[in-house]
């Protein structure tokens, strides 16, 4: 049995190397940045479905109120706006705007309300009472998103005197 002399020598060269390290280093690069995408997606959705409940609260107790409080402003600010909605702690600069419309009138002029900062003001005020029926436009803005951007979310009712059998 003859032994060669010559052995096959046989590795990984630098460039070899370098080449699987910068392929490692962008495929964790990619997978971090999807999963930052990712995390920033739920977050987005998570304060959408927040303002969303804010919003669906506020309408129910506009809908469960009598019409003088309905159309009385000060009720409104004092009893409605006068605390947070659950779920709303999630909402960065959250302001909430209510609207009172007349609806199927031809009454010019509204009703608005303004809280930000956990305080309400009332902004319009016109006499409601003798209205039939109005429209409730509830819009809830807070800075959230992917980039701490400005969104606006609105709910639209209608809410008639003496409820919707009678009107």
């Amino acid at each position: 049995m003859i032994l060669s002399k010559h052995s096959s020598e046989s590795g990984t060269t630098l460039i070899e190397v370098m080449v699987a390290a910068c392929t490692s280093a962008m495929f964790l690069g990619s997978l971090f940045a999807m999963n930052m995408t990712g995390i920033k997606a739920i977050r987005t959705a998570r304060e959408a479905a927040c303002a969303s409940q804010v919003l669906q609260q506020r309408v129910e107790a506009m809908r469960i109120a009598n019409w003088h409080q309905v159309t009385d402003a000060n009720w409104v600010k004092n009893n409605l706006l006068s605390t947070n909605a659950a779920g709303s702690d999630v909402l960065r600069n959250i302001s909430e705007t209510i609207t009172l419309v007349p609806y199927g009138s031809s009454t010019t002029g509204n009703t608005q309300l303004l809280r930000t900062d956990g305080t309400a003001s009332i902004v319009n005020q016109t006499a409601l009472l003798k209205e039939g029926a109005l429209k409730v436009i509830w819009t809830v803005s807070y800075r959230g998103g992917i980039n701490s951007q400005p969104v606006s979310r609105q709910a639209v009712a209608i809410l008639a005197q003496g409820g919707v059998a009678k009107w």
